[in-house]
């Protein structure tokens, strides 16, 4: 068991504080734009390079999410031995580096290459800010803290999914990547000048020895309710990952928007729906537990049952005025376990031990999430697709452009399939809720048993 924690030897101050939460919040809005900015200008790689959607899936889940997810734990246990700060401020420049060069490629497979290195900068924008915010604010005021630093996603689904979309419609694709690669260079200068890494909160568990990465495991492996946790939100990611990937192509297919537009609709959904979201579940699920403990994943376990069948609802209608606010509310959901599951793990690891914590549990979770999520949505796409066309060469005669035509069999198809592909993956929702009920029901039985 960690050690009592007691603050951290030079405590930053309250200007500090707000400093380092906008810097980091900033960070993880880049660290966001850098997963889901192939979902931006899909339809327009898609008909450059002739690509199924299942290559879009690989591009934007499957090659980021591997190299992601391994690179996260060698920089978490850098992170735990120098600088936090130095360490995210610096691979965010490296991932900066590699978005801008995707502006520059010709062909598929150097944009998969650009995307690995995207993905491995980017590894460091979420474990090692983990860790410092855990050590800027006590334990029980964590989860609302790790919703703020989150709140980093919206603005940049907000404004990032808009601007890259329309930059993608107006100025060609390419310069969506050099746009975001320049911004993300100066976030990482403003980061390297005036981030400070706040003291460490505890000494570790007691031994006078850091723990190794193994050890870390063990001690996420050891509590049951971590291991529900881990799975619960890995299926949360699934689904989160799997229908956001595509949802910029699902607005363009099914109702006839450019990428401008459909970039605004799915800036308009996923930013609100996840600043709805993290706020509610970070805040929400805080003070409930104050009354219940099993509140902090019970809260969105019930939100995720009740929000998935809206979500499909809208998923399912024809009309944009309605199908956007429905999915809008179902989404919000989706959003709200990330900031009690992170508190949920940080309970049980002490300063030392959290940045690798978290990066083990995110390797998990985008590892399954972005991972396995696009992929399988597109080649569920893909086989859904192929059925509604009705004919054995739909991916022959319906590459590239030939499935964006207007009103053709091909484009009925593309679209009704991606529908269909989205719904299915929405019951990942459902499972995750019932591992996250799990989870708080674990926890509270662990606590009455000390």
């Amino acid at each position: 068991m960690p050690a009592v924690e007691t603050p951290p030897r030079a405590a930053l101050t309250r200007g500090q504080l707000a400093l380092a939460m906008v810097l980091l919040a900033s960070i993880n809005a880049f660290g966001f734009i850098d997963r889901v900015i192939i979902a931006l200008v899909a339809e327009k790689i898609k008909a450059e390079f002739f690509l199924s959607d299942l290559q879009i899936g690989l591009l934007g889940g499957t090659a980021f999410a591997v190299v992601n997810a391994f690179a996260s734990v060698p920089i978490a246990r850098m992170a735990e031995r120098f600088s936090r700060a130095s360490v995210t401020a610096g691979f965010l420049l490296l991932a900066s580096l590699f978005t801008a060069l995707a502006g520059v490629t010709t062909s598929f497979l150097q944009l998969l290459a650009c995307r690995v290195g995207m993905a491995a900068g980017n590894a460091a924008t979420e474990a090692p800010p983990h860790s410092m915010i855990s050590d800027m604010y006590p334990a029980e005021r964590r989860a609302s803290a790790i919703s703020l630093f989150m709140l980093g996603v919206p603005v940049a689904a907000l404004l990032g999914s808009f601007l890259g979309g329309a930059i993608a419609e107006y100025f060609g694709w390419r310069n969506t990547f050099v746009f975001f690669g320049v911004l993300g260079t100066a976030i990482a200068l403003a980061a390297l000048l005036l981030l400070k890494d706040p003291g460490r909160r505890a000494t570790v568990s007691g031994s006078g020895a850091k723990l190794g990465t193994w050890q870390v495991l063990g001690l996420m492996y050891a509590s049951k309710a971590v291991r529900y946790v881990t799975i619960g939100v890995s299926c949360t990611s699934l689904g989160i990952f799997g229908v956001n990937s595509f949802m910029p192509a699902f607005f363009s297919r099914g109702f006839g928007l450019d990428a401008a537009q459909a970039g605004l609709l799915f800036g308009l959904v996923s930013g609100i729906a996840s600043m709805a979201g993290t706020l509610v579940g970070g805040y929400g699920s805080e003070r409930l537990a104050r009354v219940d403990r099993r509140w902090l994943l019970g809260f969105p376990a019930l939100g995720l049952v009740l929000g998935t069948p809206l979500f499909v609802l809208g998923l399912a209608n024809d009309s944009l005025l309605i199908a956007v606010p429905m999915m809008l509310a179902g989404c919000s959901v989706f959003f709200t376990a990330m900031g009690p599951a992170i508190a949920t793990l940080h309970g049980s690891l002490d300063s030392y031990s959290r940045a690798t914590g978290s990066a083990l549990f995110l390797l998990i979770v985008h590892f399954i999430g972005q991972g396995l999520g696009p992929p399988l949505v597109g080649i569920a796409s893909d086989t859904a697709s192929g059925i509604l066309y009705g004919g054995p060469n739909f991916a022959a005669e319906c590459a590239g452009a030939a499935a964006q035509l207007a009103g053709s069999a091909c484009a009925a198809a593309s679209a009704g399939g991606l529908r269909i592909s989205m719904a299915l993956f929405t019951s990942f929702f459902f499972l995750g809720a019932l591992l996250l009920y799990l989870g708080a029901r674990a926890g509270h039985r662990t606590a009455c048993a000390k």
